[in-house]
């Protein structure tokens, strides 16, 4: 493996991270689809969440199979099925149909991601996971940054998406064309074989490995929280575009991977991550005693910039403390906790919300941060790690 991060091979595989994402981020127009198609909002919701069941459930079971090995069938594989449900998606007009097509979309995108994913690990030189996971996310980033300008600018219309579905069920295509090229030997350090449910357990056996999952597990459940939750708690105050949010959060998110990514392999990750969440956490605190537009995307920044140092290191402490043959699998288990956060996050928040109030549910948010960024303190280093596995 090349010393220098930016090869070819790391270059393409961001490409393909980027082209996938572009075709996730389409989707924040898909409610406004809907809507026109006449579907209510009870069963729209169902639609909306249909992929990402898909991905929840099928990504545990995949995981412990997508290895070097395999990975470029697993691939190829998900990007037909992704492009199936996108061409089933742009034609279809009964519920039934949309979401059978929303589950293959869903299954699809998970084994590409999860594909990609197991290549990308191969590109990642020692002493420089922080930088790659940086500008991996950064990639993932952009997509949602652009498309909504985009859609404003050329004014499209729900009337316009069937075709920007086809459009993007072809550009789906596109990691097909890895066929065309030769497959990577195996490292000295991977198995020929894929880890399977035994690699898995062994894997989850690992202290370091389990501890980290929680972490993120707890991250997620926030972050998802916020997402959900932040518009109508923004409004409740009568602070208006308090949608804006996320957009200075996500353009924190994008400077601070810009600017201070070289940063992220020059400290201890897991200092440096625990920093993050509980920067992310004392912005959550705070937030409920916002009563301004202006403080309001203060508190953005702050919570941004935490967001932004937090999850590509997370990925990175993983990437350090898996050994190679794992490294694979445990990153798409990390995905698997993003997921579950997505569904825990708002289940439990608007329990909470409902029973306690917008106050209870922030402090509930900050104290899953702040365990995310002690349990990060808790994982040990890359010696150790080896030491105790297997």
């Amino acid at each position: 493996m090349a010393n220098a991060l930016f090869t070819a091979g790391f270059l393409a595989i961001n490409l393909q991270f980027f082209l996938v994402t572009g075709i996730a981020a389409l989707f924040f127009a898909f409610s406004a689809y809907l809507q026109d198609l006449g579907v209510g909002a009870a069963t729209s919701g169902l639609v909306l969440s249909a992929d990402a069941l898909a991905a929840l459930c099928v990504q545990p079971l995949i995981s412990p199979w997508v290895h070097p090995g395999t990975a470029r069938r697993w691939l190829a594989g998900g990007a037909l099925m992704l492009s199936a449900g996108l061409i089933v998606l742009a034609n279809a007009a009964s519920v039934p149909w949309l979401l059978a097509a929303r589950l293959a979309q869903g299954a699809g995108f998970i084994c590409v991601l999860s594909a990609l994913i197991c290549l990308m690990v191969r590109f990642i030189p020692a002493g420089m996971s922080g930088r790659a996971f940086g500008w991996m996310s950064l990639v993932r980033l952009i997509p949602y940054a652009m498309i909504p300008l985009l859609f404003d600018r050329l004014s499209l219309a729900p009337k316009d998406f069937p075709v920007l579905l086809q459009v993007a069920a072809a550009a789906a295509l596109v990691p097909l064309l890895m066929v065309f090229f030769p497959a990577a030997a195996p490292g000295p350090e991977e198995s020929s074989a894929p880890p399977g449910f035994r690699g898995m357990s062994a894997s989850l056996r690992s202290r370091p490995v389990a501890v980290l999952l929680v972490s993120s597990l707890l991250f997620f459940c926030g972050y998802a929280a916020m997402f959900f939750f932040l518009k109508p708690f923004g409004q409740s105050l009568g602070i208006g575009g308090s949608g804006l949010f996320f957009s200075v959060a996500t353009g924190m998110m994008i400077a601070i991977r810009l600017g201070g990514g070289w940063l992220f392999d020059r400290f201890d990750k897991r200092m440096f991550c625990a920093a993050g969440l509980l920067f992310a956490a004392a912005g959550y605190l705070l937030l409920p005693h916002s009563r301004s537009l202006h403080g309001f995307l203060t508190l953005a920044a702050m919570t941004g910039l935490g967001w932004g140092i937090a999850m590509p290191l997370q990925a990175a402490a993983m990437f350090d403390i898996s050994l190679p043959a794992d490294r694979a699998m445990n990153q798409n288990l990390l995905i698997v906790m993003m997921q579950g956060g997505f569904f825990l996050g708002p289940l439990a928040g608007g329990a909470v919300l409902s029973g306690l109030g917008y106050g209870a549910l922030f402090i509930g948010i900050a104290i899953a941060t702040v365990l995310a960024a002690l349990l990060m303190l808790g994982v040990c280093d890359t010696k150790r790690v080896r030491s105790e596995s297997r």
